[in-house]
């Protein structure tokens, strides 16, 4: 492999368990930076959650780039600067947050540097009870995460705003997620993707979050995109990733890395898959390719 992009996803993909990249992987990416391979950071966080990590592997001394919410907003962190290409607005939030509230999932609407969320009633014993088992404080804000009821907010959005009603929301936003059971976002995102395919971009990162964007905007589009610009072919870009919104991420390239903990679907998808997020399977796949 003649690789001159990395490209990975965050949660899931470079971050373990404890929300840290792995050591391994870490020596790994910056070995590769090192020998001129460009590290390209997509996820579904907004550069407030990415940049704690980008500082991390250094990516603004080897001109690294940050795809933003599943494709948003390009930084480039080199002299590109940061350009967020549209958002959703308040027709959106209209037609969206209503329907949510009456499936009565939990409702996370973002911003830049803010998470502005709904909790249905029937939720809060759940998280009062995940709140006291996990040994947070009383006031310890009670936003769900992506594998639990109520997350630990470790390089979190700095404004975490418990709203009441759809007319607190700010006039733009960068995405709507919505989050339950497992059971539960199967059944919404099939009502979702029946009713708003043609109007949004709908996917499940995880079994328990479904992520609702501007119609357009992926991941995999907006690497295309930068891709196309800087001359960089498919076969010289090797992509990692664990959910669906990865998976037009590895059709944009040649070689799509699923991690072990991936669903079957991303699996299916992708030219080959590694390990875990848990075992530094980044690491692993950048050794057998010999990339490093």
């Amino acid at each position: 492999m003649n690789v001159k992009w990395i490209v990975t996803d965050m949660d899931g993909t470079l971050l373990n368990g404890r929300d840290e990249i792995g050591a391994r992987t870490k020596e790994a990416l910056m070995v590769c930076q090192k020998k001129g391979i460009r590290l390209i950071l997509a996820s579904g966080r907004s550069y407030v959650r990415q940049m704690p990590y980008a500082r991390e592997l250094e990516l603004l001394k080897y001109g690294g780039c940050l795809i933003e919410n599943n494709g948003l907003t390009v930084n480039d962190l080199t002299e590109g600067g940061r350009h967020k290409k549209t958002c959703l607005g308040q027709a959106d939030a209209e037609l969206l947050f209503p329907n949510l509230q009456n499936w009565e999932v939990e409702i996370q609407c973002y911003e830049d540097d803010a998470i502005h969320y709904w909790i249905p009633d029937w939720m809060w014993p759940i998280k009062e009870r995940e709140r006291v088992k996990k040994g947070y404080s009383e006031d310890h804000p009670m936003v769900a995460g992506a594998w639990s009821w109520v997350t630990e907010n470790i390089n979190g959005y700095p404004r975490l705003i418990e709203i009441t009603s759809m007319e607190e929301l700010p006039d733009s936003l960068n995405k709507i997620n919505a989050t339950d059971n497992p059971e539960r976002i199967n059944e919404l995102y099939k009502m979702l993707t029946e009713a708003y395919a043609d109007r949004y971009e709908i996917v499940r990162t995880d079994p328990r979050l479904i992520e609702i964007a501007p119609k357009g905007i992926t991941k995999g589009r907006t690497l295309k995109e930068l891709m196309e610009r800087e001359g960089i072919k498919p076969e010289e870009v090797i992509a990692f990733g664990d959910g669906e919104n990865d998976v037009d991420m590895f059709h944009s390239v040649a070689y799509g890395i699923a991690m072990e903990n991936a669903a079957d679907y991303v699996k299916d998808h992708a030219f080959a898959v590694t390990g875990s997020n848990n075992e530094d399977g980044i690491a692993q796949a950048l050794e057998k390719y010999g990339i490093i």
